[in-house]
């Protein structure tokens, strides 16, 4: 269960609508207690318009049990929003003259440690851009407490990790996130300066600007505003972190967040030259339909440059925005991993769109005949973890599919485009010179995020009814404390493990089901009477069963 379990933020921009509470443009207080009126715990979220307005909205309480109501000044685990002050860090320290970008690992390792050469030549550079080559988590991270994963997580095992590591080839790769490479560059720094993390936060980033809730360690009043995690209905714990500090430890306040960014971004702003060095874009991540600085993520929409990054940790989810033209600041903090930053962000965005610019009629949908539209089946990859599958349905028409969400049918509307009619997106596929379709492009919100077709094949995806779909919805218990939650929404089977999104599963056979997002399946098993009593997941060579409960 270990890809499962232990992300510290999403991969992809989402482009499925998760959320469809309110059809009609809600106020935004109305419409996130609409999102968040079925889950313990809630949000703040804290708006910068271009004209230099900050407002907060919060919603929910701190806890369950807690009956204090979520403020501006409510504390969050941030999760990979930290990778952000990471990348600020190394910048920093190449504006002291500590290191250089170029500067390999080994050098600021112990000299006795052994490296394979391709691993001992990474760059500190390509740690903060995720082109290392490093896997996402390393190979010894351990599952006696899948609550807290991080927590017993050392430098001794992060160095006996390294000493085993061989890249599959050498650095610089392709962007492909990778908390590990996070986590090493803060441990490296920390090797540099000759103090831990969170001191070296505090010294170089949050005392300079001024931040007063942006820290690892709480003290006894944060402990009090800390917002309780939960995972859907269940209350799971807080993380913790050694060694992996720089991948995800921080806990801030959608106030805090505001505060660094103005602070960050001044024309006197200590961090100036920081700020510079780290903002330049120095690898493209397609993932996130943009490119990468040192840690921090910039896309365009519409024409407008925007920094920033999400975060996920058990319980938590984040998400952090800042226009590079206009100052504007979009920070969303949520105590319950019910939703993902990233979709609130765009709701948000949605109800914020004045009237007037929305299209009052969308695209005309064209007629095609089934052998043509057959040339737009296939696996286009972004990158090497995601990817778009287009195939044809049971009705005869065109379903495409972002990786870790459900497949919605796409509509011709001719010269090789098309588009949803679940969210405002649109495909456009690209022939080559022999007229076959070689690539595609998605375009929402505008961003584009670009896909080149592959040679893997189409899975097999089978169609189930409302009623066979509902006969696997329920709860089944791995442990006390980790539970599958298995849903149906919009005619998708979803499966939620604690401390988890929602993620899709697919029908490959009866009573089996493939994750996408993931090497894993499920395989639901029944009692002599054909009920549906637990479920086995395939993982990694290893087979867990939950019964349900």
């Amino acid at each position: 269960m270990k890809r499962m379990i232990l992300a510290l933020s999403g991969l992809l921009q989402a482009i499925a609508p998760h959320l469809t509470h309110a059809a009609a443009k809600p106020g935004l207080a109305a419409g996130l207690a609409k999102i968040f009126a079925e889950d313990p715990g809630g949000a703040v979220v804290a708006r910068k318009d271009a004209a230099g307005t900050v407002s907060f909205v919060p919603i929910g309480r701190l806890g369950a049990a807690d009956p204090s109501q979520m403020s501006a000044d409510t504390m969050f685990e941030i999760g990979s929003i930290t990778k952000v002050f990471t990348g600020l860090l190394l910048a920093q320290a190449v504006v002291e003259g500590r290191v250089t970008l170029d500067d390999r690992i080994a050098q600021h390792l112990p000299a006795d440690l052994p490296l394979s050469p391709d691993v001992a030549a990474i760059t500190l550079g390509q740690l903060a851009t995720h082109t290392s080559g490093l896997p996402r988590v390393p190979d010894n991270l351990p599952t006696a407490d899948p609550g807290d994963p991080y927590a017993n997580y050392d430098e001794a095992a992060l160095h006996a990790s390294l000493s085993r590591l061989k890249l599959a080839q050498p650095a610089p790769r392709p962007s492909d996130y990778s908390n590990l490479g996070a986590a090493l560059l803060g441990h490296l720094l920390s090797r540099v300066y000759g103090r831990g993390y969170a001191d070296l936060l505090e010294e170089k980033i949050t005392r300079p600007l001024g931040l007063r809730d942006t820290v690892i360690v709480l003290d006894a009043g944060q402990k009090q505003r800390l917002a309780a995690p939960y995972s859907g209905q269940v209350r799971v714990s807080h993380w913790t972190f050694d060694v992996f500090a720089g991948a995800g430890a921080i806990r801030s306040s959608a106030a805090d967040l505001v505060r660094f960014v103005e602070r960050l971004t001044a024309a006197d702003s200590p961090l100036k030259a920081a700020w510079q060095l780290a903002r330049q874009p120095r690898a493209d991540f397609p993932a996130y339909g943009g490119k990468i600085g040192l840690g921090v993520i910039m896309s365009e929409r519409n024409g407008e440059l925007f920094y920033g990054h999400d975060g996920g940790t058990g319980g938590y989810r984040s998400y952090l925005e800042f226009s590079a033209s206009t100052g504007a600041i979009l920070a969303v903090l949520m105590n319950n991993d019910n939703h993902e930053g990233v979709d609130v962000a765009m709701k948000i965005r949605e109800w914020e769109q004045p009237a007037a610019s929305k299209s009052r009629t969308g695209p005309t949908e064209q007629a095609i005949a089934p052998e043509k539209l057959a040339e737009y089946a296939g696996v286009f990859a972004i990158d090497d973890k995601a990817s778009f599958t287009a195939m044809i349905d049971q009705q005869g028409r065109l379903a495409i599919r972002l990786t870790g969400q459900p497949f919605f049918p796409a509509f011709h509307m001719g010269n090789d485009r098309f588009f949803l009619k679940v969210v405002a997106a649109e495909y456009q596929f690209t022939r080559g010179r022999e007229g076959r379709i070689e690539s595609l492009t998605l375009h929402q919100n505008g961003h584009k995020v670009p896909a080149k077709r592959t040679t893997k094949p189409i899975p097999t995806v089978l169609a189930l009814n409302a009623a066979q779909l509902a006969a696997y919805a329920g709860l089944y218990e791995l442990t006390p404390d980790i539970l599958f939650e298995v849903t149906v929404r919009g005619g998708q089977l979803m499966v939620k493990l604690t401390g988890q999104p929602a993620y899709p599963v697919f029908c490959e056979r009866e009573d089996r089901f493939a994750y996408d997002v993931v090497e894993a399946a499920l395989t639901f098993q029944r009692d002599a009477n054909g009920k549906v009593v637990a479920l086995v997941l395939h993982q990694g060579g290893l087979d867990q069963r939950a019964t349900r409960k």
